[in-house]
């Protein structure tokens, strides 16, 4: 005959990531709905040329990715938060803190929608990461990692701080490897504060 166990514990309550709020910008957790718009973004041939394999993804493969990135923040406690308007909770990226490796570390990793470049808003988004990897998480360092032909991207790293660590080769791409640590890390009096 075979046992049952019985517990009494609780359902685990829902997780909820912290939100972050800047001065136009809200960074929240993804959800499933999320999906139609950041397939938009991801067939944006442009937004993706220095993304990954450089190729738009098909929704199908949009569907996996944000399943990965809502998965990956349940698990770690933090992740790639959505890009939203304040004003109008359009998405318009992501942007948030990936696992990385042992090698590399956490690593802050962003997207934009085309129509939102030179905005600065990869910059604010940025800062807002990195002051809540550093001040709430307690990170020693994090890095920025991207593909060497991405000049935009380099600026926006060493706008936000980062400095150039070597050229290196990162699952099979050819990558600039930033980083900054907290102790070199400048913070900016820019508006920020997390939500709930």
């Amino acid at each position: 005959m075979a046992a049952t166990l019985h517990t009494h514990e609780p359902p685990a309550a829902p997780f909820a990531a912290a939100e972050i709020e800047t001065a136009r910008l809200r960074l929240r957790m993804f959800t499933p709905a999320d999906l139609d718009a950041l397939a938009e973004l991801t067939s944006d041939p442009e937004v993706m040329r220095y993304i990954g394999h450089g190729r738009t993804l098909t929704r199908d493969e949009t569907h996996a990715n944000l399943s990965n990135i809502i998965t990956a923040f349940r698990r770690r406690g933090y992740g790639r938060w959505a890009l939203v308007w304040k004003e109008t909770g359009a998405l318009v990226g992501y942007c948030g803190l990936s696992g990385g490796s042992e090698e590399i570390g956490v690593e802050l990793a962003y997207m934009l929608a085309r129509r939102e470049w030179g905005r600065g808003l990869a910059l604010e988004a940025g800062r807002a990461v990195l002051r809540y990897g550093f001040e709430v998480l307690g990170l020693g360092e994090v890095a920025g990692l991207t593909l060497r032909g991405n000049l935009r991207s380099r600026r926006v790293l060493e706008r936000l701080g980062m400095s150039y660590v070597r050229d290196t080769h990162f699952h099979g791409f050819e990558c600039s490897h930033y980083r900054v640590a907290r102790e070199d890390w400048r913070d900016t009096p820019a508006p920020f504060h997390t939500v709930g």
